[in-house]
């Protein structure tokens, strides 16, 4: 598994939500921007890799967008970026402050650091080949030959730093004083400083099967589906991946994911009759289907859906959120349902994703993944595909595996440690 937001564990938490935007990765913003990180490797100040080795440049939304009209406007002169550093988390700050408690070189990690913000970045200039242009010291030299006004440097040293400066200011980047290569964003201030460390990890050790749907955007009703089964050697692909259609857009559901994602990540929430399909990580939990038995090589439980089956989505029913059975005699105690039996194909197989699992009312109920109505046409709030593709994904899935489905717009999925 690539650990896009990995150190201890998963670089999402709920230590700061205020002015708490997405973080991207820089790659998918301007991909020619050439990326190093320097804690990612032992050439750094305290001589020790503090990042993991696939670790990727994130930073604030905006920020990113500043570094690529920077790179736009490098590219004219036949020049690129190079980042070393971008978004650092807690513990990398406080080993760098250990290592040299020097307010010049290193934020006091009580007071937190702008890289922390995801709102600055350590960068140089490169050629058209990627080569590094000489600079007045390496990266992470701290010395006062990295003091931005030194100036007793060769002179392709000092043209080049001033280049680099010239470029970074025009964008709004403020340069630190002692360090050529650190600049901020001139606005970083706005943004709050995130610890996306400290929960655990997004997905658990013993899931060996994934269903992983990724939409463009929070309002898209169009995704792909592709499946994942985990080896010795990490995550490997399973078949093709195929078209599926969503609810009237996405929106964080209620799940095994950390509730603090919302805040971190950006997007609506999930609400009963919002027509959107929710977004998180979510365990399969059982099948239902209009024949008498389950399709061969599946382990999932499986329910014949007969006329009496039913989904409950009455809010004040005690059996909200369920798979339940209408009495034979009288009235049942629910007022609103999911009739299970349909006069369609929808329902022919149906996959239960364990959407709010504690059934809080009004949080959402009754998601599924079913046989879709027509190509590109949404849902109501479950995910859809066509009847081959399902039948596909029901014999695959096995219990022993605890399954569970990953259902993301496209920029979450970009910086959460998840199989691609």
């Amino acid at each position: 598994m690539r650990a896009a937001l990995v150190f201890s564990s998963l670089w999402v938490s709920a230590v700061s939500t205020a002015h708490a935007g997405a973080l991207v990765d820089v790659a998918s913003v301007e991909p020619t921007i050439v990326v190093k990180l320097g804690y990612a490797t032992k050439q750094n100040l305290v001589h020790a890799q503090l990042y993991p080795t696939e670790a990727r440049c994130l930073l604030r939304p905006e920020v990113a967008a500043g570094l690529a009209r920077v790179q736009h406007a490098l590219a004219r002169r036949g020049l690129g970026l190079l980042l070393r550093d971008c978004y650092r988390p807690p513990s990398a700050q406080r080993r760098l402050w250990a290592a040299r408690p020097d307010t010049r070189y290193v934020a006091d990690p009580h007071k937190g650091s702008r890289h922390g913000r995801g709102a600055a970045v350590d960068a140089t200039l490169v050629d058209e080949e990627g080569h590094e242009l000489e600079m007045p010291t390496a990266w992470d030299d701290a010395s006062p030959r990295a003091h931005r006004g030194y100036m007793q440097l060769p002179v392709a040293a000092i043209e080049h730093r001033a280049r680099l400066e010239a470029a970074m200011k025009v964008e709004g980047f403020i340069g630190l004083a002692t360090e050529w290569w650190h600049f901020d964003a001139g606005d970083w201030d706005r943004y709050a400083q995130l610890d996306l460390e400290s929960e655990p990890a997004l997905i658990p050790s013993t899931t060996r099967q994934l269903v992983v749907v990724v939409a463009p955007t929070w309002d898209s009703h169009e995704a792909t589906l592709r499946r994942w089964t985990r080896t010795r050697s990490g995550w490997a692909r399973v078949g093709e991946p195929w078209a599926v259609v969503t609810g009237k857009g996405l929106a964080w559901g209620l799940g095994l994911h950390p509730p603090s994602m919302a805040a971190q990540l950006g997007g609506p929430m999930k609400r009963e009759g919002d027509g959107r399909s929710p977004a998180g990580v979510f365990r399969l939990t059982e099948t239902t289907g209009y024949a008498a038995r389950g399709p061969r090589g599946s382990t999932l439980p499986y329910r014949q859906a007969t006329s009496r089956l039913h989904c409950v989505d009455d809010v004040n029913a005690p059996e909200y959120n369920r798979l339940e059975l209408a009495p034979a005699t009288g009235h049942p105690t629910w007022s609103s349902t999911e009739p299970m039996r349909r006069d369609d194909v929808l329902y022919t197989r149906t996959i239960f994703v364990a959407h709010n699992p504690a059934r809080i009312p009004g949080e959402g109920s009754c998601i599924f993944l079913h046989v879709w109505s027509a190509p590109g046409r949404p849902t109501v709030g479950c995910t859809a595909m066509p009847l081959p593709e399902l039948e596909t994904l029901v014999s695959w899935l096995q219990q022993e595996d605890e399954p569970l489905l990953v259902l993301l717009p496209q920029h979450a999925y970009d910086v959460l440690p998840l199989p691609r």
